[in-house]
Order: C-alpha cells, then structure tokens, then sequence
C-alpha cells in the first residue's frame, strides 16, 4: 500500500499548527545533538526521513551537503517543505513516501530520522524502516536517529517531556503507546510509541546495519524551560541512535 492509499497521517491535519509551533519555540532542541552526530556534511548526500516541512534537510545544505532530499508520509508536510524552498531556495528537494515502504530514491552518504521510527505501528514496520533507509546508504554510511528514549517511564516525573504533555499512555508488546500535546491552540495531539532498545537493535541488524550506539540528546545551554536545569542537562525523554 502507498503513502497515497493510507489513511491520512496524523500531521496532514494538523501540519501548519505543528510547523508553527515548531517555529515559534525556538530551535530544536535535539539539533546540536544531531550536528554533532552527523559531524562533516562537506560534499555529502543526505536523505532527511520524516523531514516534516524541511528543518533538517535546508539545515544539510547549509552545513555544505552536495545533495540534501527530504521524505515525509503528510503530503501537508511535504508541501510545507516545498513552500519553505520556494521563499527561500536552498536546493532541498522533498518526496512524497511512506518510510515503512521507501523506495530507492539514490544513493546517500547519511540519512537523518528525526522522530521517525517511533511512529511504527510494530516492530514489523520499523524492520521495515531499517530496510529501507539501509537500501538507500552508501557502503560505509550513517544513520542518525532521535526518539523516544527506551527507559522513559509514564509514572516518572523526572523524564517527562520539554514544551509538551504526555496525556494517554498504554501497554503495547514490547512498548508503550503514548499520546504527546503541545501547548497550542487549538492543541496538537500526536500518537506514537515508546518501544523497547531491543526492538530498534533488532530492526537495524535485520537491514543489515553491523553497528547501533546510543547517545543522550543533551543542551548545552540552559533551556528556558525548566530554568533550573544547568549546562548540559540530557533529556530523559528523546534518545538519539547512530546506525552504520
């Protein structure tokens, strides 16, 4: 089934709200985290996956990518993007495609997932998103990742998310089905799943990744919210992952 003949993905609704938001609170604060996960992107090919309206992948070509392409299921989202690039050309090119079914759009040195893989629907599907992001690197090259951090726990006051609320949480096998708001109006609700580290391993061996690490997505300045938290505070809830 195509992106086309799903049903429609939770950002085609609320696409405009979600990138305002995104806008509006300042950078992205896993960002300094993925740069420096990414390290040289000199002369590079990067696939942005899940590129929403095109943060990461403009950031690609203004850190010196040679060739930068987005992909994103919402065709919101992706004509988000599109709008960004005619306001402000930067050589971003972006695709229509569900990652679970990613074609083989060429061949990248790099590609960056952030807040992808914890939208499968099972560990069958995010296989899926291993195999084909996988399908579309070069030998040698790198996935990098954010999502939810594998040890965050609903009940803990102390991992709970910046700038936003978890308002549902349930048991799923080998994870936890959360629903995230933002403070918006109307708010912006986004379902998605806290799965276990052994789901993501087992994924990227299966695609045919030999190494996955994990990393903490630490600010290395104060955020403004909560003030109390000091230089190089990590965040208990959003891990990053690197795949080669």
């Amino acid at each position: 089934m195509t992106a086309e003949e799903r049903e429609p993905a939770q950002y085609d609704v609320i696409g405009e709200r979600y990138a305002d938001f995104k806008r509006n609170h300042g950078r992205s604060p896993e960002e300094p985290t993925v740069r420096a996960l990414l390290g040289d992107l000199a002369g590079a090919r990067v696939l942005d996956l899940a590129c929403g309206f095109g943060h990461y992948t403009r950031l690609a070509k203004r850190l010196g990518a040679a060739r930068a392409e987005g992909v994103d299921v919402s065709a919101e989202m992706v004509a988000l993007a599109r709008q960004e690039e005619e306001r402000d050309p930067v050589g971003a090119v972006y695709h229509r495609h569900d990652a679970a079914e990613l074609p083989v759009l060429g061949v990248f040195d790099a590609a960056v997932a952030v807040w992808l893989l914890n939208y499968a629907e099972d560990p069958g599907r995010m296989a899926d998103m291993f195999r084909g992001i996988r399908a579309n690197l070069a030998a040698g090259g790198r996935l990098v990742a954010v999502t939810v951090h594998p040890g965050y726990d609903p009940d803990d006051p102390d991992r709970q998310p910046l700038r936003a609320r978890i308002t549902a949480a349930r048991p799923v096998p080998r994870g936890t089905a959360l629903v995230l708001e933002f403070p918006v109006e109307p708010p912006v609700a986004l379902a998605f799943t806290r799965w276990d580290a052994d789901v993501y391993e087992q994924a990227a061996r299966e695609a045919g990744f030999t190494t996955l690490t994990w990393h903490p997505v630490s600010y290395p300045e104060p955020e403004p919210e909560p003030e109390q938290d000091p230089p190089g505070w990590d965040d208990p809830f959003v891990v990053a992952l690197v795949c080669t």
